[in-house]
């Protein structure tokens, strides 16, 4: 009979695999469902002893949450874990936030709670929440949007269910959940193109590089192949923790050096920053923000805007999925799942006649 992989423990897919029936049915089977024989559900019983699978207590609590309508027992918790200060807006990133709503209402909705901790000074480090979560009896834990040169986090992976939101450059290599970042500037590249534009620049910071193993250079790449070579440009690539005034100086300079007529970035502040530097938007240089929210003035940046709340919203998903079938740690393939955006036009990047 197939047991399961050494240094881990049963999961209710591996009772599936040796006692031969779908995951359900294994399921339905441990809870005594009617449906399913009384011979089958013995023999289901058996297999689950023999190979050592015992229960997820936190998928059992979930399945008592709501009886009748009516609340039974403490909803079951998830972390959600970040490395950057949430009240924080700089002008080179946007405050985790923006995921956080989505993933709360898709917590609720699956009868979780969901905590936020944060990592770094004044707040967690790893042994702490390794603390938290084990005295809270948490083993789902979402990383979401881990900044580079902040603090990174190590905890017994092997215990946990994890997906990460981008922070594809810290451990572990869990499931990823993310905006296209690459189909995103490809997008802007093209839009920006169609408007008149033909020097267009990317100037991105390399936390968001590093933070999406570049797929945003990558997508600048592919669409500069595709443009006369007299009109590329070299993109500008802000050092972690560059100050404003430091950003402006580079951006300006950059923009002049290489007659950039339209920027692309995925700074919220991009349009302050190029007037800062003593150009004005759109009649010196145009720009295009890849990160637009929708707190954000619809008429004012044109860029794209991801759909954040839905990222999310599936990261919780894939973590409830890993849960109810009793998987931990880190697997063998790590899936990649990336959520379309859409553009918006603004005052900043008008057609050129």
């Amino acid at each position: 009979m197939p047991a399961p992989k050494e240094n881990r423990s049963a999961t209710i897919k591996d009772v599936a695999r040796a006692a031969g029936v779908h995951f359900t049915t294994v399921s339905m089977a441990l809870r005594d469902h009617p449906s399913i024989p009384e011979c089958t559900r013995e023999r289901i019983r058996a297999v689950a002893k023999e190979i050592g699978y015992s229960r997820n207590p936190v998928f059992s609590a979930l399945a008592q949450f709501h009886v009748h309508g009516r609340q039974r027992a403490a909803a079951p918790k998830l972390a959600y874990i970040i490395n950057r200060d949430r009240q924080a807006r700089t002008d080179f990133f946007r405050s985790p936030d923006v995921y956080l709503d989505g993933a709360r209402e898709q917590a609720r909705l699956l009868g979780y709670s969901l905590e936020v901790l944060q990592l770094g000074q004044g707040h967690h480090d790893s042994r702490s929440v390794e603390r938290h979560l084990h005295a809270s009896g948490v083993n789902g834990v979402v990383i979401a949007g881990f900044e580079p040169g902040n603090d990174p986090m190590a905890l017994n992976w092997d215990e946990y269910a994890v997906v990460k939101i981008d922070s594809m450059h810290t451990p572990p290599a869990a499931i990823v959940v993310g905006n296209d970042h690459r189909q995103d500037v490809r997008m802007a590249f093209r839009q920006l193109h169609a408007k008149g534009y033909r020097r267009i620049g990317l100037a991105i910071s390399r936390a968001d590089e590093e933070s999406t193993q570049h797929r945003y250079s990558a997508g600048y790449f592919v669409e500069q192949r595709n443009q006369p070579l007299g009109d590329h440009v070299p993109p500008l690539i802000f050092p972690l923790a560059t100050s404003r005034d430091d950003a402006i100086l580079q951006l300006g300079s950059w923009v002049r050096q290489h007659e950039i007529d339209a920027v692309l970035s995925h700074s919220p502040s991009i349009d302050q920053l190029l007037r800062a530097s003593g150009l004005r938007v759109p009649h010196d240089v145009a720009c295009a923000c890849l990160a637009l929210t929708e707190h954000d003035d619809p008429d004012a940046l044109a860029g794209v805007r991801p759909n954040y709340r839905t990222v999310g919203a599936r990261a919780i998903s894939q973590l409830a999925t890993q849960l109810k079938v009793g998987e931990r740690g880190v697997p063998e393939f790590s899936p990649q799942t990336y959520v379309p955006s859409k553009w918006q036009d603004g005052r900043s990047a008008p057609g050129r006649s």
